[in-house]
């Protein structure tokens, strides 16, 4: 049986939707895990093996299980051992390996072959058994030289438009709300009919962009998600949303929790509940703000966290049963990418509280972030709390939100060291990720083509840049407009992305550059605002 209807029974009968990653249980593994680097893969070439890269996260449950149930076996471990170059990825620290091999969820497996091109990859679980079977037909496969039967993915083409035109940018505002609209589940409410969870940016550009009836569909489809997630994703004795469900009427959570998503859920709910008042919003709203200056702010440190783990047992719990047992673990690493994207939707939940507590976590967290800017000559991407060091190197991701943030935090608190700290991470990533060809911030690793990710990262910095205290409207208007009409053409990826409605993390990323559009068109018909 060839390796792909191997690797498509297995996963048929035995995969399960990967929730997190449970990192670092494999530097005691007895598989010979490398440890990733830049040139891991290229100085292991001379072996002519394939290669196993496995990506994992510290917080992720089905990580662990993957760990425990299937890389302890002693005949997978003897065939890893002794057929592959087996590399290990943490996904939070690589975020580059992660983007560049198109990773989604985690764990995440990627065969490559012995020449490092990609042969399979896949995004799951398997026991044993079943992952035995896998490694064995990729290995016999490769050996042969043979290829994974299967339709042949083309890449997507794409010529920007060498002029900006305003209705290419209405084009493809209205193909996002009304696919958006047109996938919603009117039954059990969220987008599509798989996986269900909260989409922070794609909910926020509905509420603050839509117009009409469409604009009456999205409040109460929104409204009506936040109901279910309350019902059904909620811990209502800590507070804070779990990660998302992996069946569409809700059931099954993945019980990772996220600093990013229950912030942007918290700002959703303050906003829902303005237009259509429940006393259940406002709770949650409150009890999730109590959970992040509880659990996920460390004190010692002056910053909110990333992360919790998942423990299923735990949390069907009620409060008198969790007083006597640990809470699951609070990862003790404070990522910049995520401290941002946390911290960009805590700035807008503040003008919905009054919450003095959170206030000053905030400022402490944009202290923590500016003081690592101010005081480096360059950025890292990760804090461990028990070594008290930055460490990591930095990547686009981190670049572009970091801009957005400190210069949104330069103008809401009129803080000059904000200020500096925005400036000086505009220059670093003009001088790394500019490609003046372009005209668009790329990271020169990874894929140009990747136009999905890129239209995010540059939404991002475009909306920092728009927020230059120190700048004319005409100064920043000059400086987006290259990177809005790059991308203002996508109207077709958004249709086959639509089309496709396997995975609607797109949305997410298309929200960030068509709220950073609308400000661009605002910003020329009123340079005073």
């Amino acid at each position: 049986m060839n390796s792909f209807k191997i690797i498509s029974l297995c996963l048929t009968a035995y995969l399960m939707l990967a929730g997190n990653a449970f990192a670092f249980e494999h530097e005691e593994s007895k598989v010979n895990f490398l440890e990733y680097g830049p040139k891991v893969v290229q100085n292991n070439r001379q072996l002519k093996k394939p290669y196993f890269l496995l990506f994992a996260a510290q917080w992720c449950h089905w990580c662990h299980v993957f760990n425990e149930k299937t890389l302890t076996n002693e005949k997978v471990i003897s065939f890893l051992n002794k057929n592959f170059v087996n590399i290990f990825i943490d996904s939070d620290i690589h975020t580059g390996a992660y983007q560049k091999y198109k990773a989604n969820g985690v764990p995440y497996t990627v065969f490559l072959n012995p020449d490092a091109s990609v042969y399979y990859q896949y995004s799951g679980t398997l026991y044993a058994e079943p992952f035995l079977e896998v490694i064995q037909g990729v290995y016999q496969n490769i050996k042969k030289g043979l290829t994974v039967d299967g339709d042949e993915i083309l890449p997507f083409e794409y010529t920007p438009p060498t002029k900006f035109h305003e209705y290419t940018l209405d084009k493809l505002r209205s193909t996002y709300i009304k696919g958006v609209l047109d996938n919603f589940d009117t039954e059990e409410y969220g987008v599509g009919n798989g996986v269900k969870e909260i989409l922070p940016e794609t909910f926020l550009y509905l509420l603050n962009t839509s117009s009409g009836r469409d604009r009456q569909d999205a409040v109460l489809w929104i409204s009506e998600t936040l109901k279910k997630a309350i019902d059904k994703i909620y811990d209502p004795v800590e507070g804070g949303f779990f990660r998302y469900a992996e069946k569409d009427n809700w059931d099954i959570p993945h019980y990772e929790k996220m600093a990013g998503l229950n912030t942007g859920t918290v700002l959703l709910l303050y906003k829902v509940n303005q237009e259509m008042p429940d006393p259940k919003f406002k709770k949650a709203a409150q009890q999730t703000i109590d959970y992040m200056n509880n659990t996920l702010f460390d004190e010692e440190t002056g910053s909110f966290l990333s992360f919790q783990q998942a423990d299923t047992s735990y949390y069907n719990l009620n409060v008198y049963w969790r007083k006597n047992v640990d809470q699951p673990l609070v990862i003790k690493k404070i990522f910049t990418d995520h401290l941002a994207i946390t911290l960009n939707y805590l700035l807008d939940v503040l003008s919905y509280t009054g919450n003095k507590s959170l206030k000053n976590k905030v400022i402490r967290s944009l202290d923590f972030l500016s003081g690592m800017i101010l005081k480096n000559k360059e950025i890292f991407h990760y804090y461990s709390i028990p070594e008290k060091q930055w460490s990591g190197k930095s990547g686009l991701q981190d670049h572009v939100l970091l801009v957005k943030l400190l210069q949104r935090a330069a103008a809401k608190f009129k803080h000059e060291r904000y200020q500096n700290a925005a400036s000086k991470i505009i220059h670093f990533s003009r001088s790394k990720y500019y490609n003046e060809q372009k005209q668009i911030f790329l990271d020169p690793e990874l894929d140009a083509k990747d136009y999905e990710y890129l239209m995010a990262m540059n939404g991002n910095i475009a909306l920092g840049l728009m927020e230059q205290g120190n700048k004319s409207a005409e100064q920043k208007y000059n400086s987006v407009k290259p990177l809005i009409r790059y991308f203002s053409g996508l109207e077709e990826l958004l249709e086959d992305k639509f089309w496709d409605g396997k995975d609607w993390k797109f949305l997410e990323r298309s929200a960030l550059f068509l709220s950073a559009a609308d400000k661009f068109l605002d910003l020329k018909y009123n340079p005073k605002n």
